[in-house]
């Protein structure tokens, strides 16, 4: 699909030069250090089969620019009628608290009362019930398809026009799947290197850290997943021709090690 939109605002994203702007209804997204829109379109389409609910779809465009053709994605906005404006826990908390959050948890020694503290506080500040659920689900998503990115910006409440609030879905998954092979993950980087570098964000460095606090603390309800690596394949096929066989390959491996490690959220064993 190609498109070459009228951009009306642009902004970056938190990784460094993602170029991103809002047109005719849709959020765009640039790639910048990699295949940040495959893994987009990839983790969306992987969590219709899954327990979450509220997630952001994106789907794959492209246009020329300067002479070269640039990958991007697509979302629709989430917004919805009588709804204001998307708000990071970040922003909210530093307009109502007058403090960072990020620098509030960085001194909160252990990783369930990091978790507790901002569950709890996004409850007090916004009159939404269960936000450690929330939170649960979140963070199941950036372990099972190692997306690095999660900082509190990207964490975020909606707030609708008559001052209440409500979750926003799932989105920026961009920084999955070892997609910046500019900076962090380069092609040459063989796999086991890339699973040991990385690591998570906000509440530790360590991805199974986070979740394992999460689902001790909010055991209720369980994130389930259904989809197979044939579904992995079938959304990697859609991308031949688009990125190298080799980013392709690397997905597909990577998908079939996760689903491995974390076969208790499937319904079925793999």
């Amino acid at each position: 699909m190609s498109t070459n939109p009228y951009v009306t605002s642009k902004r970056t994203s938190s990784k460094g030069n993602q170029n991103k702007w809002y047109s005719g209804g849709y959020w765009y997204k640039e790639d910048a250090l990699g295949y940040e829109a495959l893994a987009e379109v990839l983790v969306s389409r992987l969590l219709e089969k899954t327990s979450s609910s509220s997630f952001v779809k994106y789907e794959y465009v492209s246009h020329e620019q300067g002479g070269r053709l640039v990958h991007c994605c697509r979302s629709i906005s989430f917004l919805e009628q009588g709804e204001e404006r998307l708000i990071s826990i970040q922003r909210l908390f530093q307009l109502r608290r007058g403090r960072n959050l990020a620098s509030v948890c960085a001194s909160i020694p252990d990783v369930s009362a990091k978790i507790r503290f901002v569950s709890e506080t996004i409850e007090e500040l916004t009159g939404m019930g269960n936000f450690g659920a929330h939170l649960k689900t979140v963070l199941t998503v950036d372990a099972l398809f190692l997306n690095e990115d999660r900082h509190f910006h990207n964490i975020a409440v909606i707030q609708r026009k008559d001052g209440t609030f409500r979750e926003a879905p799932v989105f920026d998954n961009g920084a999955a799947f070892f997609s910046d092979m500019i900076a962090d993950y380069p092609l040459e980087m063989h796999l086991d290197d890339c699973f040991e570098k990385i690591q998570a964000k906000p509440f530790s460095i360590d991805f199974d850290e986070q979740l394992d606090a999460t689902e001790s603390l909010y055991p209720e309800p369980e994130f389930r997943a259904w989809f197979t690596i044939h579904d992995v394949e079938q959304v990697l096929s859609e991308f031949k021709g688009i990125y190298e066989d080799r980013i392709l390959d690397r997905v597909e491996e990577m998908a079939r090690r996760q689903m491995r490690k974390y076969d208790y959220i499937f319904k079925e064993k793999i």
